[in-house]
């Protein structure tokens, strides 16, 4: 297993200042959301993304991928009856997938909630098969990348519409296509009452991604949740990818959360496989 932590936590701090920090501290990679780069990321030209791809790996770190992708710019929408809102949305998507194949990523997480709630009087079957058909389109798209789209399971609190693992699970078997599968967050199988790592045992090989958060949107041991659990279910089954730190609250500061939840990865690492990082 390999482990990265989401770059949005550091604000406007230089990317190359945020690889320096990032990988002093241990972690394997970088996890970027597309608005830290531009307001509209279509707009990082080659250059710049060739540069930021560079500045990681001088650093030793990788671009794991990207996150949280449709926050800007405004006006995306997955569900919604307006066709070319819809059409304009899976398209940012494919442009978002030429960035992180550009930036050497492999994963792009979809949660999106506030972009997949569904109103009150939409035909929610309906909704899902136009989901399905275009899934599929931009799924393949993805793997002509060497991308993959992993769908986040949120809780009721985030989203009325995909909700559990199981129900992304279902998704990814219907739309079929190796580009586009799901990831665990584990802040949101928390807050289901579900074990992040028995949703990892489960799930596999659909599963390509975590996020280790707490349910008090901390990182991994600033908080109550055990996540001994989920690093030993990583290492029964094998999982290859990456543990990914994600944080909604930076009150304590970006250096502290980067350091504190890395303190207890290493420990949660050391005490399943008998090892250091």
């Amino acid at each position: 297993m390999k482990y990265s932590i989401c770059n949005e936590l550091f604000g406007t701090t230089p990317f190359e200042e945020v690889c320096r920090i990032v990988a002093g501290i241990g972690y394997h990679g970088i996890e970027v959301a597309p608005f830290t780069l531009a307001e509209d990321p279509r707009t990082v030209d080659s250059a710049r993304r060739a540069e930021l791809r560079s500045i990681a790996s001088r650093w030793g770190i990788e671009i794991v991928g990207l996150h949280w992708l449709l926050v800007s710019p405004k006006g995306f929408h997955l569900t919604t009856e307006d066709v070319e809102v819809r059409e304009n949305t899976l398209a940012f998507l494919e442009s978002l997938m030429d960035l992180c194949a550009d930036l050497g990523g492999k994963v792009m997480i979809l949660g999106s909630p506030m972009q997949r709630n569904l109103d009150p009087d939409q035909d929610r079957i309906a909704v899902e098969e136009r989901l399905i058909q275009g899934f599929r389109r931009i799924g393949d798209y993805a793997s002509g990348k060497g991308v993959t789209l992993c769908f986040e399971a949120l809780d009721r609190a985030q989203t009325n519409f995909i909700q559990t693992p199981q129900e992304a699970f279902d998704l990814v078997q219907k739309v079929d296509s190796p580009g586009f599968q799901m990831m665990v967050d584990s802040r949101a199988s928390f807050e289901m009452g579900l074990e992040p790592g028995d949703q990892l045992r489960r799930f596999l090989p659909a599963v390509r991604h975590v996020h280790l958060n707490d349910r008090n949107k901390l990182g991994p041991g600033m908080g109550d949740c055990d996540f001994a659990p989920l690093f030993l279910a990583g290492k029964e089954t094998g999982f290859t990818g990456y543990f990914s730190v994600e944080v909604f609250d930076f009150t304590p500061g970006p250096e502290k959360i980067a350091r504190n939840s890395f303190s207890t990865i290493a420990r949660l690492h050391q005490q399943v496989f008998g090892s250091s990082i």
